[in-house]
């Protein structure tokens, strides 16, 4: 007879591990698996912990360079991997050690459906009454032609890299080949990125925010081609050819070092067996509710590995919370997503709370819009960093903040109190009353917010 638990909770990683410490927090019998072994899921290991490490260590090698001529980007690459090793290695024993007191069964390992009542790790069956499934996503890379595909480089093997390319290709305009274009450059790493939608960053950031870091990013020595499609990677000798064609039709080949892909991720379902339990998949997703419950009940899945929704690490920590309340309190908590706040390390910083313009239009929202911008605030020109923009979505007729969207250099440190402002449904006529520090970036908030509140189209 199998081995039985109130919940298992499949994946360790930031969709999982909260939800299985809250549920034993509960008094709950929890068992965590992780196929990985290693607890902290794709964010700790290949995605955005180490990317801003990277970013770290970019930084400072980018101000070395200011002073000195005697730089090394491949010592600095050196140190940097040193530095990422030291992080998530701790922040991983860290966190068993957190399951290990909290009284939750670790069993690393690959966890398969038996039944909707049962799993199988290592050759051993455990049955349950609840199950939660963060098994998160990996790398798409698309069907290209050429004898390099299989050769190419996703973000999971990118971080272990021994020794930085001379030059790169990166194919996918998203947030993480733009970050990454970024940073790489930094450390003297010759780049080119295509992107077949009409800008970077599509359908992500405020469309004017898109040309300016299109701009950024050529100024700072990127090669930027968009509308443009990869048909071919090809290897040539040791190095890659990659052959695309841009929106008139002319053809380009690009020889680089190294090719990375990052065009999207696909869910992480192929090992779960999931039609022994009968959970429902669309488009390569499990399909969840509104309380994050698949097709069975009580089974509940989180993060990437979900149909649709924000793919972040704190979104997947979001939803680990809201399905372990729901399986402790049945079903009570919804999801709400209108709210989610999220980060762009590029260089400026693009951050935002809430919704896009174009969103809040589509929602049927009567909006106005309104943007400070930077080079006129005190704390700009004393850091000699003049630009940046705040831009507020603003609901006309209620005058409640929707979205706020931020470019520039401290957005990261900002963003937290814009997802508040979202969060808590905030006006601009209580937001204006806010007393804000100064000199400080955030001060625009309430500038930004008095400077609506005289626009006529606001008055009334």
């Amino acid at each position: 007879m199998s081995e039985k638990f109130d919940v298992v909770v499949i994946g360790g990683g930031p969709g999982g591990t909260p939800a299985a410490m809250q549920l034993a927090a509960q008094g709950k019998k929890v068992l965590l698996a992780e196929a990985s072994g290693k607890l902290g899921g794709a964010c700790l290991f290949v995605g955005c912990i180490p990317s801003k490490i990277i970013k770290h260590g970019a930084d400072k090698f980018r101000l070395k360079k200011t002073v000195s001529s005697n730089t090394d980007s491949m010592a600095t690459w050196k140190d940097i991997r040193a530095n990422m090793e030291k992080i998530l290695g701790g922040r991983s024993s860290a966190a068993l050690a957190g399951v290990e007191q909290a009284g939750i069964r670790f069993i690393p390992g690959t966890a398969t459906f038996v039944s909707s009542s049962e799993i199988e790790i290592n050759q051993t069956r455990y049955s349950f009454d609840k199950a939660i499934i963060s098994t998160g996503a990996t790398s798409f890379v698309p069907p290209f032609q050429g004898s390099g595909t299989k050769d190419v480089l996703t973000s999971e093997v990118l971080f272990d890299l021994q020794a930085l390319p001379a030059s790169l290709m990166i194919v996918g305009g998203g947030p993480i080949g733009v970050e990454l274009a970024q940073m790489l450059t930094a450390l003297d790493v010759r780049c080119t990125i295509v992107e077949m939608m009409d800008t970077l960053l599509s359908g992500v950031v405020e469309p004017e925010f898109s040309q300016e870091i299109t701009r950024e990013m050529k100024d700072g020595g990127i090669q930027v081609f968009t509308k443009s499609k990869v048909e071919v990677i090809d290897r040539v000798g040791s190095r890659f050819q990659t052959q695309f064609r841009d929106q008139s039709g002319v053809e380009h080949k690009v020889e680089t070092d190294k090719v990375l892909v990052v065009t999207g991720k696909v869910a992480n379902v192929g090992a779960l067996n999931l039609s022994a339990a009968g959970i429902k998949v669309e488009r390569g997703g499990i399909v969840v509710n509104d309380y994050l419950e698949t097709s069975v009940p009580g089974i509940y899945a989180t993060g990437d590995v979900i149909q649709g929704g924000p793919k972040f690490a704190h979104v997947a920590t979001y939803e680990a919370h809201i399905a372990a309340a729901n399986i402790i309190s049945g079903n009570q908590v919804k999801t709400d997503f209108t709210t989610n706040a999220w980060v762009l390390f590029s260089s400026p910083e693009i951050a935002a709370a809430g919704m896009t313009e174009a969103q809040a239009i589509k929602a049927g929202f009567d909006v106005v819009t309104g943007v400070y911008n930077y080079k006129i605030d005190a704390t700009s020109q004393i850091n000699e960093d003049l630009f940046g923009f705040m831009k507020y979505i603003v609901e006309k007729k209620t005058k409640k903040i929707l979205g706020i969207h931020l470019f520039l250099n401290g957005a990261a440190q900002l963003s937290g109190e814009a997802s508040i402002i979202v969060a808590q449904q905030m006006t601009l006529p209580e937001v204006a009353r806010t007393i804000q520090p100064h000199p400080t970036l955030c001060e625009a908030f309430s500038i930004l917010a008095f400077k609506m509140l005289a626009d006529p189209a606001l008055r009334g």
